[in-house]
């Protein structure tokens, strides 16, 4: 093996853990949706304390999902640029 081929399965390796990464974030994120109604439905008297919550948990799923998002795409860059 060449020393291209091994920087493109370490690239490789690297886009496969980002995706497991953001399946596990959307899983934390819909999970938490769905808690959220659970929640709604058993003790509607604590509505606002579930929605700050939710609020603060859907922030940070998002800022994750971004991130990974981002790294995604550097590594898709960068496995393209290999290929040339």
């Amino acid at each position: 093996m060449n020393k291209k081929d091994i920087e493109k399965n370490r690239l490789d390796l690297s886009y496969k853990r980002n995706l497991q990464l953001l399946n596990t974030i959307l899983i934390v994120g819909a999970g938490s949706f769905i808690t959220y109604l659970a929640g709604l439905i058993l003790n509607q008297d604590r509505m606002f304390q579930y929605t700050l919550i939710l609020i603060i948990i859907g922030a940070i799923t998002l800022i994750f999902y971004n991130n990974i998002n981002e790294n995604l795409k550097d590594i898709s860059n960068k496995i393209k640029e290999l290929n040339k």
